[in-house]
C-alpha cells in the first residue's frame, strides 16, 4: 500500500477530511543569542490529490516550546523559504 492509498483509506474509511503523511527531522541550530536550540521539524505532504498549491507544509517546534510555521506550497524548498524561522527566537 502507497501513501496514497492510505490517505485515501483514511479518509474513506475513518471519515477524516484532512490527511498528511508526516516527515520528521531532528535539527540543531544556534538562536540570536548564540545558544544551542534542538527542534523537531515536520515536513506535510497531504497528497497528489489535493490542490498542489496546499501539498506540502512545515512545522517547526522547539524543545522550549517555540513553534515556527509557513504558508503551504506545492513545493518543500518554496514551503522551507516562507517558514517564520525567526520565532523560534
Amino acid at each position: 500500500m502507497n501513501t496514497r492509498e492510505i490517505i485515501s483509506g483514511l479518509k474513506q474509511e475513518a471519515g477524516f477530511s484532512e490527511v498528511y503523511h508526516k516527515t520528521g527531522f531532528h535539527c540543531v541550530r544556534k538562536d540570536k543569542g548564540g545558544k544551542e536550540q534542538e527542534v523537531e521539524v515536520d515536513i506535510l505532504d497531504a497528497g497528489p490529490d489535493v490542490n498542489p498549491t496546499f501539498r506540502y507544509s512545515c512545522i517547526a517546534k522547539s524543545k522550549d516550546g517555540k513553534t515556527a510555521t509557513g504558508n503551504p506550497d506545492s513545493s518543500i524548498p518554496v514551503v522551507l523559504m516562507h517558514v517564520n524561522w525567526d520565532n523560534l527566537d
